[in-house]
């Protein structure tokens, strides 16, 4: 069975309201189990290991979370593992709106490869975001059980 990992960092429950989203349209696709895990404490290995990541961060000063950097750097020693494995990106903000670009410079940076744009939230997702969100969940699943 394929493994989609969620990953995500949320201190107001924002994006970790995106991330639940996003598993939920991953968990629509058979054959594929799907984890949500937090960047604190990470295991990551659990990335390395999985067949395709979706990575959120709220938008702190047009960056993403400490937390989430730190998942970052401690990928780069395992580009060569990471190389071409799909991602999708997601983000929340207030207003900054920056974090989806960096997380998939980021991403890209360790080896891993864009399936497609990512989604941003002002705020906390509602209506048409909630829907782009499972969407996003989805198209990752979709390609990773190819």
């Amino acid at each position: 069975m394929a493994i989609v990992l969620v990953v995500y960092h949320s201190d107001t429950g924002k994006t970790r309201q995106m991330a639940e989203l996003v598993a939920a349209g991953a968990s629509s696709v058979e054959g594929v189990s799907v984890e949500l895990a937090s960047a604190d404490g990470l295991d990551i290995n659990r990335i390395v290991e999985c067949d395709g990541v979706a990575l959120g961060s709220p938008d702190y000063f047009s960056y993403v979370a400490g937390q989430m950097k730190i998942v970052f750097d401690r990928l780069l020693s395992h580009k060569d593992e990471l190389k071409g494995k799909p991602f999708v990106g997601f983000g929340s903000h207030g207003g900054g709106a920056k974090v989806l670009g960096v997380i998939e410079t980021l991403a890209g940076r360790v080896g891993l490869s864009r399936l497609r744009e990512g989604v941003l939230c002002l705020n906390a997702p509602v209506g048409e975001a909630m829907d782009e969100c499972r969407e996003l969940g989805k198209a990752l699943a979709q390609a990773v059980i190819k």
